[in-house]
């Protein structure tokens, strides 16, 4: 509560104070003062409900999406003027759901159906012109045109609503045209069915834009360590995004493993290399306060924990049942015990100095 003017002269009337100490407390008022730095919010709020109307929105939201994807095709026969007035729609059902109303489940969706109708209206606009050049050339422009009329269509509607869900779509449109860029000029692609000919590019490409957008996430935190600005909403889809992208990478760079061949690549070697690399995110997970990171290493560490278990001939049949087990047992048992965890790590010197160098500096922002 603070106090006013008018309190104080009202105390003063009363006689509950002085002149003096009336004067004192109006010289402590104009002083300068020296707040602690707050520590991150201890949870990761999750501001997508504010109740059953959000739930009862969004269905609504989703039933009309459906019924504009039958209109593009019924009445317009997925052309380009179908898909131009779905996206057109879409937008205006974003003036309402998140500029008026502000209810983040329906706006996600809304925001979603927009950039894909957005997308189709603009494939086809591609299709036109790409028709009159070689198959080769038409593949890779069509590839490039999608990807630059992404991170066209996910500024703009970020530009206009300021959803923070929209962060994450303009993140993945630019990862993907730098991948296009990337192969272009390291790889040559010359269509889309080469682009992954080869992993080793795509993995460290993964790794770099993973860490890029990680940066950016981890700016967000540390320019709002109490997590209660939009900015702290920014900084979870940004994490969101960059943690399948680090973590696939490292899988496949360090362990040797991808989602594709999981079981045909897998030894023991690389499974204490999976169980190695998660104890070391979960560390750091623990450290910056998110759990996206961890959340995307769980299948890699499933598998992991499979094949190990299926190499002991005692406990072979009954693989699947105690992975699952021992997975879903250590998730709810850190999650129980995540804040006990983590102020116990970060008492450790080295933790406990990356983590307030990360996230404890406050910076003024305003959305």
């Amino acid at each position: 509560m603070n106090l006013t003017q008018d309190h104080l002269e009202t105390a003063l009337k009363r006689n509950i104070i002085t002149v003096e100490q009336r004067a004192a407390l109006q010289a402590l008022a104009h002083e300068p003062t020296q707040r602690a730095t707050p520590e991150p919010n201890s949870e990761e709020q999750f501001r997508f409900i504010t109740g059953f109307n959000d739930i009862f929105l969004a269905i609504g939201v989703i039933l009309f999406i459906v019924a504009m994807s039958l209109v593009a095709n019924q009445l317009f026969d997925f052309s380009f003027t179908g898909y131009l007035f779905v996206t057109a729609t879409m937008w205006l059902i974003s003036e309402i759901l998140a500029t008026r109303l502000r209810r983040a489940i329906p706006s996600m969706l809304a925001a979603g159906a927009f950039v894909v109708f957005a997308l189709l209206a603009t494939n086809s606009a591609i299709e036109r012109f790409a028709g009159t050049l070689s198959a080769a050339s038409g593949d890779v422009f069509q590839l490039y045109g999608l990807s630059i009329a992404a991170c066209f269509w996910t500024i703009v509607y970020f530009y206009r609503f300021r959803l923070p869900f929209s962060v994450i779509l303009i993140g993945g449109a630019f990862v993907s045209l730098g991948f296009l860029i990337v192969m272009s000029v390291f790889a040559g692609f010359s269509n889309g069915s080469t682009l992954f000919d080869s992993p080793l590019l795509p993995a460290v490409y993964a790794l770099v834009s993973g860490l890029l957008i990680l940066t950016m996430a981890l700016r967000c935190d540390r320019a709002d360590p109490e997590r209660v600005s939009r900015r702290a909403d920014y900084g979870f889809w940004l994490h969101l995004l960059a943690a399948p992208l680090i973590v696939h990478a490292m899988m496949y760079l360090i362990a040797g493993l991808s989602t594709g061949d999981l079981e045909g690549a897998i030894s023991v070697g690389s499974a204490l290399r999976v169980v190695a690399i998660f104890i070391a995110l979960a560390i750091f997970a623990l450290v910056i306060n998110r759990r996206a990171i961890l959340v995307a290493t769980l299948t890699y560490l499933g598998a992991a924990v499979w094949y190990l278990i299926s190499r002991n001939a005692g406990t072979a049949d009954n693989a699947v049942l105690l992975t699952m087990l021992i997975i879903s047992l250590f998730v709810i048992g850190l999650g129980i015990g995540w804040h006990p965890i983590r102020r116990t790590l970060m008492r450790i010197p080295p933790l406990n100095c990356v983590g307030h160098s990360i996230l404890s500096k406050q910076v003024q922002i305003h959305d």
